[in-house]
């Protein structure tokens, strides 16, 4: 839709009319613009229209939104104001903003708001409807008037007052959408609205301006400025006049102002309007008191001073009159002031009850009134009953205000109504208006007794106001209406209320009376339409009483509805219930007292049900209806059981009605006693016949565990058995108890269901297991067999159900099958992945590498085939050796699993000798497989290869031929590199090293053959394949392949024979033939050809030739072919080429020779040697003249045959020889020239000669004085001016010297004699060497002044190798100077180049040190400071002649300080670089935990980087204590503190870590997260933090990086701390479980939490519950099944113990593992107790068996476990002793005979059993019982030595003799066994422990016993003392186990604190156990002084 068409045509003329209406009919200033409706409409659409502005402003209001100008949109305002200002006088303008314009409007505007929803599709507003009937409520329009005629600054603000609640208050009020606030917060931003519009209005109060006072007239009052006095202007009657008119004006402004009274101030005071709250009495009197204070203010100024002053001279009457009114108005000002004080302290309250809900105003109505109390006692002008009165009835006023606007909720007039009803609608909001309802009611009460309490304080003084004098009906009457009101809509509310709740029980045919309520309702909504909160109208009370006359109806039908319910009810539970229903929800009188009349009609119906049940009953206890699955018992039990339930409810609520007839019930009461009696019985019946049947069903349990049916293996287990124990568990949901031996059945379903399961998993696996095995093991493994079926055999023959080792017997199957099947997976591992893998790997090798599409010469091929099968075969052999050892290792594992097997035969090798050869042989067989197969694949691979095949000219097709072979030329014959026999060696020697590949694999040891003569033999596998035939007929092959080609190749090679004469023949001897032919230009030409033509012949040879597998490549043949050819060609060519350009370099060299020497013509100046020179050019020309024809034509024929032969000739011959004849006609020309003119000059030359020679004989003897007086020799001269002389002489000289030399050469040319000239002979020695001298001299100087602008940086390369190579120039300088000759090392020139090379060879070391790279710019400032010399350091602009200029060698001390502090600072920069450099690369070494991740530090890797922080921080530390670390010492400050940090944090990180491992492992389980569900929360926060940290360090593994002021690791101290808590609640926690199962004091807190964090998996304790007893090692655990019709997977119980000797004893009952683990260990542990007691019970039985039948006692000890059986034999000797020593004298002898008869019987008999072939566990049992009766003979009989007779002292059973000994004794009616020591009696605890060895029994054993149990019986302790090693805690232990009794030993120390201490009594004191403390006196004392007091 576009722009246009979404602006609605019908809103825009509804906004412009209705804008209109207002502004033409609202009121305004006398001079606004009034008009009628029609003008003001085309003003406003005129004004719309004459702005494009305007237009869009209205369209974008209508639409909602503004299109900006890239196209978006954006959200319009809501709000368009239509305002009017003055242009002029009397004329006004429209304008349109949607902007604040208060400031711009001058008269009053018009406001339209938009009301639309926002279109949740777009997110837009909706456009204004086009619909007329929705404009209404889419938009808002009303008035905004300003006024102006006050002329004062507020109209800014009355027109923001304005805008706040004419346009932003409605808007807010619509606004449904908030978006995040919630109610409060609106509600609070509304009020706050609100707030900031009265403040507005409070402000307008106060700025109020009362009528302004005219002042005098300027121009009277200007007498007085001028100094005049009152009195004489009082003489002026005009002046007196004109003040007196201005002062009755001020009286009558004051009287008005004075007279003023509030709007309502002639009203009575109960008529006052509700809207008139207490607020407006403040606000009245603050604008009273505003006034006040301006009319003061004006009648303040000089003026009116002087005005008065004039008045008082004159003695004007006006003035007297203005006296009075005067002081009334301060009097009335100051009673403004104080009302306004007085009110203000009331401010706070009246806001609140304007604000605030009834309920709060209750709390705030005791502080108002007596507030108001007071000011009614204290104020001076309020203290009125008027103001009372009044403030009262305002008070009340804003009260009920307040009430109505609480229950409206803010709705204003009709909506009121609507809002009141709506809440009627929901139950909540229903009783919430009924709650603020009866606030209201509460709200009056209150005020009420507020009042009363204060007129009664009041009225305590007489003498003082009261406030009972106030008419109270005027005060609250209007309340009391109000509330009277609200009380009927209470009623109303409540009756809506019940009906509502009458309508959600959804009870049948009660909706048409409830749809009559609601109609009801409807109607009287319509007659009290007008709001039912104003008290004022009549109209609703009509039609509340209507109402109240409908709803009487109604409850008369809804009383006939009840009863007609009750008459149709089907069930009595039916018929209680809906009465129930009925009671909670009528709580109208007339209606209650009939719902309890209908108690005896449903107990009447109750009757018959009781028949129907008796019926049912009588007809279904046979058979009766059962739920799917129930079992049969608790099924039937379960019908009848719901039949009594059935009856019995109702029974009971009967019982509860007070108001039942009991006359009447009396047979209905016997009724259901009979029925409940029969049901009750019939339960039994099916019981008892249930419980006779158990018997019979357990049965079943006499099975064995296993049967075998056909080699397979079963599980024998009696379904009856899971029927019994089904329904045990069902009876016991039922609540009933079961018999003990169901129950011991059904406490065994766990066991037994865990037997079913781990014997059916143990078949399986057996299966498993055989399916696995090698069958090349199997018979290697028979014996593991053998022993894994022996264990298993006793649960096919002799182990039934009720067995008490049978968990025994399945660990050890299961052991045994472990045992079995890690031998076979670790067999079958090492043969897959070691044998297998490695055969495989070993056959799919190739000794050769022979890559496709290539050829290789024969030295890579013998070279690649060389490494690569000595690489394989290296490789093969590790591989071999690894099968080897892997078989041998199968066979190991195979015979240690025999070995390991418990109480079997180990097979030793022998045995299993040739099983194990066999087998060894096997795999020693496939290696040797896996070996050939190698070598077959590897030479069948090289005679592929080789193999001959056709010729292959085309080198690029497919099957490249396999070896390069190069023909070459070697004279006298064409021949093959390398040669077919070296082919044929190669590939014989590959295949020869293939073959002996297998000879370098080591052979097996242990397997043999046998040879010819049957000896056996250690092989190797290279003797087997050598003779395998597959490979014999491939080697053959291989070693003739390449000569079958040499035919082939012959042929090849003859046909370059006819090239032979090339290389055959001698060149020189040739062509010394062809010399001596003396041949012409044509017999050259024609031998060139000729070898040309050979050229171009053996190009056309192919390059490469195929013959077999072999390439014949002609590059070198035909290379060399064509060097011999144009070897031939050259040495015709080059010697006719040579012979030719000898000739023409000789003519031309003569030719130019003569041409240069003609080029200058003679004249009588030119010298003589001129004249010589050009005389015998011209000679020589001519005698060449009459040769050059000859010397010409050979040439230039010999370089036209070389160009027709193609051969190269330089370019330059080519143009000399083309201009030989040109060069030689110029040159004759030249000569014919000069030699005319020399004939002319020869006279002349001849005498200027003779003449030249003797000037130049004086001007020698002058240049030689000169050089002696002023050459460079003379003495005293510096060498710069010697220098200078020596270069001037050496000048002079040379002139000298060439006069010298063309004077001598003239004189021999015209025959003169020749002269000498000795001063210049002297002068040239002398000058050569002063030459030698300054030469060094300025070279030494130049190169040193070079140096100095070397680049420093250049010299210090390499540590000062620069300047290093300068001093070795230097140095040659020295050396140099030292050889001049000796005269010259005088001169001075020596001596400063001498010193030169000193000064500059002094800086060497200097120089060297400078140039140490540890120098930094601080150093050479610091060198400049010293040398007091600067220069720049810039690389480009530091050079070495700064340092030479500094003249450094006077400062050499302190510069060698300088250099050598900076190589120091360079070392420990270099240091803690080298520390920054480590710890840059060092990385924080994470692991591996749980398979989680890396979340822990490595703990070596982390100690090592501590210990390395710990060394970098001495280092560091060690550089700070250095006086040369100044440079650096923030740097090595800021490392030490890294170091220390991150030193600190790696060992916080390591405790954390340490913590965080330790409880990670507690809370990784579930069970104990379940019992500290916080901790564990807590855990699971740290845990996250911890993972995070740990990501992040694996993230960012460098240490400084990651440990260094990381965020991450502050949180460390944090973590430590919630890791502590965590460790203290779990300690907490320990110690709950701790009390609750008190033998966990006696464990350490890691085996502890082991056992709590496994708690869901019972078998998890199995290796903690040694820890727990003394003689139990492991517990057996069965899963019984769920009964039938149960769900779950079963219950694991605990059915046998066992200890650590292999013994195993059956709990009586099994012990369920559920619930808590502390609970079932207790119950086992009360189970294992019980169980050795009832043990003990039947062995006490066998006691008169055995004193009949000693042999018997062979069955008790197999019967009975140890403990049990020497339990016998100690009861037994009692029973015999006592008898004799109570029996009668007369039988004596007798009874002493039968006793001594059995005792000695019985050892003899335990003696005898010690000489059987018996177990470990056996023989330690007889061998404890020969012990302890040994002690039991010697105390019956006497010492060695004493005769055969009983102890003399043991006379009668009172003897000490006898009452000091242990004996033991069996009470049947306790059925305890108790233990006597003298007068001390114990029970026997019955701790079972196992099979244990005791002590023999010595006297100081007895005395020790003695004691130690009169300690015990008199609640004392013992502590046996004695050396170290004589049995004290042994004896403590031994008594420990004669009482049957658990005792702890503590190994005591140090070290065991009071807590320790407190820990282990307090486990012993609740786990009934002895403590037995080792080496007591080691604890400290302190510790001890804990002990003793606690």
């Amino acid at each position: 839709m576009s722009a246009s068409k979404e602006v609605s045509e019908a809103g825009r003329k509804y906004v412009l009319s209705r804008v209109a209406d207002l502004l033409a009919v609202s009121t305004a200033p006398s001079d606004a613009p009034d008009g009628n409706f029609k003008d003001m409409l085309k003003s406003v659409e005129e004004m719309v229209e004459s702005s494009t502005q305007y237009t869009d402003m209205l369209n974008n209001f209508l639409r909602g939104y503004d299109v900006v100008e890239d196209g978006s949109k954006r959200l319009f305002s809501s709000t368009l104001l239509f305002c009017q200002r003055k242009v002029a006088d009397k004329k006004y303008e429209l304008f349109m903003s949607t902007n604040d314009t208060g400031g711009e409007m001058d008269v009053r505007g018009a406001y339209v708001i938009r009301n639309t929803e926002i279109n949740p599709k777009t997110n837009w507003p909706r456009p204004v409807s086009q619909k007329d009937v929705d404009l209404v409520q889419e938009l808002s329009v009303g008035i905004i008037e300003v006024n102006k005629q006050a002329k004062t600054p507020m109209t800014f603000l009355d027109f923001h007052r304005q805008l706040l609640d004419n346009v932003y208050q409605p808007i807010l009020r619509k606004q449904e959408k908030w978006g995040k606030a919630t109610d409060a917060q609106r509600e609070m931003f509304q009020t706050c609205i609100q707030e900031h519009s009265d403040k507005l209005e409070e402000l307008m109060t106060e700025y109020v301006e009362a009528e302004k006072a005219v002042m005098p007239d300027p121009a009277y009052m200007k007498p007085l400025s001028q100094g005049m006095n009152y009195a004489k202007v009082a003489q002026d009657v005009k002046n007196v006049r004109h003040f007196e008119t201005c002062v009755e004006n001020w009286i009558g402004v004051a009287g008005r102002l004075i007279d003023e009274k509030p709007k309502h101030a002639d009203s009575e005071p109960q008529n006052i309007p509700e809207e008139v709250g207490p607020l407006t009495e403040l606000r009245w009197w603050k604008e009273r008191s505003a006034k006040f204070v301006r009319l003061t203010e004006q009648l303040a100024t000089p003026d009116v001073k002087v005005v008065v002053g004039v008045l008082v001279a004159a003695r004007s009457v006006v003035y007297r009159q203005w006296q009075q009114v005067d002081a009334s108005l301060t009097d009335a000002s100051n009673e403004a002031k104080e009302n306004v004080r007085y009110l203000s302290s009331l401010e706070s309250y009246f806001d609140a009850l304007e604000k605030e809900s009834p309920s709060v105003i209750i709390n705030i109505l005791p502080a108002l009134v007596n507030n108001i109390k007071m000011m009614y006692t204290i104020a001076r002008y309020y203290s009125t009953e008027q103001h009372m009165m009044i403030l009262f009835c305002k008070i009340t006023n804003q009260l009920i205000v307040a009430c109505k606007n609480d229950i409206r909720q803010n709705a204003r007039g009709s909506q009121s109504a609507a809002h009141l009803w709506s809440q009627t609608a929901d139950a909540e909001q229903l009783r919430g208006l009924i709650e603020r309802l009866q606030a209201c009611v509460t709200l009056k009460h209150r005020y009420k007794d507020e009042f009363l309490k204060a007129s009664n304080q009041l009225a305590l003084n007489a003498t003082g106001p009261q406030l009972a004098s106030l008419n109270d009906l005027h005060i609250f009457g209007k309340f009391d209406l109000f509330c009277k009101r609200v009380v009927k809509l209470i009623e109303i509310f409540d009756t809506i209320e019940q009906f509502q709740s009458l309508s959600e029980y959804n009870i049948d045919g009660m909706k048409s009376l409830i749809d009559r309520f609601f109609d009801y309702v409807e109607d009287l909504k319509k007659k009290a339409a007008h709001d039912p909160l104003d008290q004022s109208t009549p109209t609703f009370d009509k039609a509340f009483m209507e109402f109240n006359k409908n709803i009487a109806e109604l409850e008369c039908s809804l009383q006939v509805f009840i009863n007609s319910s009750f008459e149709n009810i089907t069930s009595t539970e039916n018929a209680l219930a809906l009465l129930k229903k009925f009671q909670l929800i009528l709580n109208r009188k007339t209606l209650r007292s009939d719902l309890e009349s209908k108690y005896m009609v449903i107990f009447h119906n109750y009757g018959l049900d009781l028949e129907n049940v008796q019926k049912m009953y009588d007809r279904q206890k046979t058979n009766p209806p059962m739920v799917r699955n129930v079992t049969p018992v608790a099924g039937s039990i379960t019908w009848a059981r719901q039949l009594l339930r059935r009856i019995e409810g109702p029974m009971h609520n009967f019982k509860e009605n007070k108001n039942m007839n009991q006359k009447e019930s009396k047979k209905i009461i016997r009724t259901y006693n009979k029925i409940a009696r029969a049901l009750i019985e019939y339960e039994t019946l099916y019981l008892n016949g249930w419980k006779q049947q158990i018997a019979n069903m357990k049965s079943g349990l006499n099975a064995t565990l296993l049967i075998r049916s056909e080699g397979k293996l079963y599980v024998n287990f009696d379904i009856t058995i899971l029927r019994l124990i089904k329904e045990a568990k069902a009876l016991m949901s039922l609540g009933i108890p079961v018999p003990a031996n169901a129950k011991m059945v059904l406490m065994q379903e766990s066991k037994f269901k865990v037997f079913y399961g781990q014997l059916s998993h143990a078949i399986s696996e057996y299966d498993r297991v055989v399916s696995r095995i090698i069958p090349v093991t199997k018979s290697l493994m028979a014996r593991n067999f053998e022993i894994l079926d022996n264990i298993i055999r006793p649960g096919e023959v002799s182990l039934t159900w009720t067995s008490m080792n049978i968990d025994g017997y399945i660990a050890r199957v299961l052991t045994g099958l472990q045992r079995l099947d890690t031998v076979v997976t670790q067999v079958n591992n090492i043969v897959t992945n070691r044998i297998q893998a490695n055969l495989k790997f070993i056959s799919s090798t190739l000794l050769v590498n022979l890559p496709e599409n290539q050829s290789f010469s024969l030295e890579q091929f013998v070279s690649l085939q060389e490494k690569h099968i000595k690489a394989q075969s290296e490789l093969m052999d590790i591989k071999n050796c690894e099968v080897e050892k892997a078989a041998d290792d199968v066979i190991d594992t195979i015979l240690a699993g025999q070995k390991a097997a418990p109480d079997a035969l180990c097979p030793g090798r022998s045995e299993n000798e040739e099983e194990v050869l066999a087998l060894k042989s096997h795999f020693n067989n496939l290696m040797f497989k896996a070996i050939l197969t190698t070598t077959t694949r590897s030479l069948n691979l090289i005679k592929k290869r080789v193999g001959t095949r056709g010729n292959q000219t085309d080198f690029m097709q497919k099957g490249k031929p396999f070896f390069d072979v190069h023909v070459e030329l070697s004279a006298p014959r064409v021949m093959l590199d390398p040669s077919l026999e070296e082919v044929q060696r190669a590939i014989n020697q590959s295949a020869n090293a293939v073959l002996k590949c297998s000879k370098y694999i080591s052979p097996w040891g242990g397997v043999f053959m046998s040879n010819e003569g049957g000896e056996r033999k250690e092989t190797n596998f290279f003797d087997k394949i050598a003779k395998n035939k597959e490979i014999v007929k491939v080697i053959l092959l291989l070693t003739g392949g390449i000569h079958r080609l040499n035919k082939q190749v012959m042929d090849y090679l003859n046909s370059f024979k006819r090239y032979e004469y090339l290389w055959l023949l001698d060149k020189h001897e040739e062509y010394e033939k062809f010399l001596e032919q003396e041949p012409t230009l044509q017999m050259f030409e024609q031998e060139l050809k000729r070898y040309k033509a050979v050229e171009d012949d053996v190009d056309g040879i192919q390059p490469s030739y195929g013959i077999g597998s072999l390439s014949l490549d002609t590059a070198r043949f035909k290379s060399a072919l064509k060097k011999e050819a144009q070897e031939w060609k050259a040495q015709y060519a080059k010697n006719l080429h040579q012979k030719a350009s000898r000739d023409l370099a000789r003519i031309q060299s003569q030719m130019d020779e003569n041409e240069k020497a003609l080029l200058n013509a003679i004249k009588e100046e030119d010298s003589l040697e001129d004249l010589r020179m050009m005389m015998d050019t011209l000679r020589e020309i001519r005698e060449r003249e009459s040769e050059v024809d000859l010397l010409f034509e050979p040439v230039q024929e010999n370089y036209a045959m070389l160009r027709s032969n193609d051969a190269q000739i330089p370019k330059d011959e080519e143009e000399q020889v083309g201009e030989l004849w040109h060069h030689w006609r110029n040159l004759r020309s030249k000569a014919e020239v000069r030699a005319d003119e020399i004939s002319k000059l020869q006279n002349g030359f001849k005498t200027r000669l003779t003449r030249e020679v003797d000037v130049f004989l004086g001007v020698v003897k002058t240049f030689r004085a000169d050089f002696d007086e002023h050459g460079p020799m003379c003495e005293g001269i510096a060498p710069s001016e010697a220098m200078e002389r020596l270069n001037k002489y050496q000048r002079l000289f040379e002139d000298h010297k060439r006069s010298w030399t063309t004077f001598q050469a003239g004189e021999e040319l015209f025959g003169m004699p020749v002269h000498e000239y000795p001063e210049l002979a002297k002068t040239e020695k002398e000058l050569g060497l002063l030459e030698k001298l300054y030469q060094l001299y300025v070279k030494v100087i130049q190169k040193i002044k070079g140096y100095a602008e070397t680049l420093w940086v250049d010299l210090k390369q390499g540590g000062g190798q620069g300047f290093v190579a300068l001093v070795e120039e230097v140095n040659r300088f020295q050396q140099q100077a030292q050889r001049l000759p000796k005269a010259l090392k005088t001169w001075d020139a020596f001596l400063e180049l001498k010193k030169y090379i000193d000064d500059f060879l002094g800086l060497e070391e200097m120089i060297s040190a400078l140039a140490h790279p540890a120098m930094r710019e601080r150093h050479w400032k610091n060198i400049m400071q010293i040398t007091s010399h600067e220069w720049k350091l810039d690389e480009d602009l530091f050079k070495l002649g700064d340092i030479l200029e500094a003249k450094m060698l006077n400062f050499e001390e302190d510069i060698q300080d300088v250099t050598m502090s900076a190589q120091k600072e360079a070392d420990i920069e270099k240091k803690y670089k080298e520390i920054e450099k480590n710890w840059k690369d060092t990385e924080l070494v994470l692991g591996e935990f749980k398979h989680r991740g890396q979340l822990i530090l490595r703990g070596e890797e982390t100690n090592q980087i501590k210990e390395s922080l710990e060394e970098s921080q001495l280092q560091v530390g060690s550089m700070l204590a250095s006086r040369f670390v100044a440079p650096f010492r923030t740097e090595v400050s800021e490392w030490m503190a890294k170091l220390s940090a991150v030193s600190e944090k790696i060992g916080l990180w390591q405790e954390v870590q340490s913590a965080w491992v330790w409880l990670e492992a507690v809370f990784a389980g579930g069970d104990i997260m379940k019992q500290l569900p916080m901790e564990a929360k807590r855990f699971a926060q740290i845990d996250k933090t911890w993972v995070k940290i740990m990501t992040k360090a694996a993230e960012q593994k460098n240490v400084i990086g990651f440990c260094y002021e990381n965020e991450l690791l502050d949180l460390l101290p944090n973590l430590k701390d919630q890791l502590d808590q965590c460790q203290k609640q779990l300690q907490s926690y320990l110690e709950t479980k701790r009390r609750a199962f008190p033998r966990f004091y006696f464990v350490s807190e890691t085996v502890l939490l082991d056992i709590l964090s496994q708690a869901s998996d019972p078998t998890a304790i199995q290796g903690n519950i040694q820890s727990i007893f003394d003689g139990v090692t492991g517990v057996k655990f069965e899963k019984f099944k769920p009964a039938k019709g149960e769900t779950g997977s079963g219950v694991i119980k605990i059915t046998w113990l066992y200890s650590p000797e292999g013994e195993a004893i059956q709990l009586l009952e099994p012990v369920p593992c559920v619930g808590n683990v502390e609970c079932w260990l207790l119950a086992l542990v009360e189970q294992m107790c019980l169980t050795v007691k009832e043990v003990a019970k039947r062995c006490a039985a066998e006691v008169p068996t055995l004193q009949g039948n000693l042999r018997h006692f062979e069955t008790c000890l197999k019967t009975y476990v140890a403990q049990i059986s020497l339990l016998l034999v100690q009861i037994l000797w009692t029973t015999d002793v006592q008898e004799f020593l109570s029996g009668p004298k007369s039988e004596q002898k007798q009874l002493r005979e039968a006793a001594d008869r059995r005792i000695n019987d019985l050892k003899d008999m335990l003696v005898e059993l010690t000489r059987t072939d018996l177990t470990k566990m056996d023989r330690i049992n007889v061998e404890t019982l020969i012990t302890i009766h040994v002690h039991q003979q010697d105390v019956w009989r006497a010492p060695p030595g004493k005769g055969d007779t009983p102890l003399k002292k043991l006379r009668d059973g009172t003897s000490f003799d006898w009452l000091k000994q242990a004996r033991f004794y069996f009470r049947p009616e306790k059925e305890e066994v108790i233990i006597q020591i003298a007068d001390a009696d114990t029970l026997y605890c019955n701790e079972y422990l196992g099979v244990k060895e005791r002590l023999v029994i010595t006297p100081l054993t007895d005395r020790c016993y003695i004691t130690l149990s009169q300690a015990l019986a008199m609640k004392l302790g013992g502590a046996p003392a004695g050396p170290a090693g004589t049995g004290k805690t042994e004896t403590t232990k031994d008594l420990a186990r004669t009482y049957g009794k658990l005792c702890i030993v503590t190994n005591c120390s140090d070290q065991l604190d009071y807590k320790a201490m407190g820990k282990i009594i307090k486990g012993l004191s609740q786990a009934n156990a002895w403590g037995c403390f080792d080496e007591f006196n080691r604890i400290d004392l302190p510790v001890l002084s804990v002990v003793a007091q606690q």
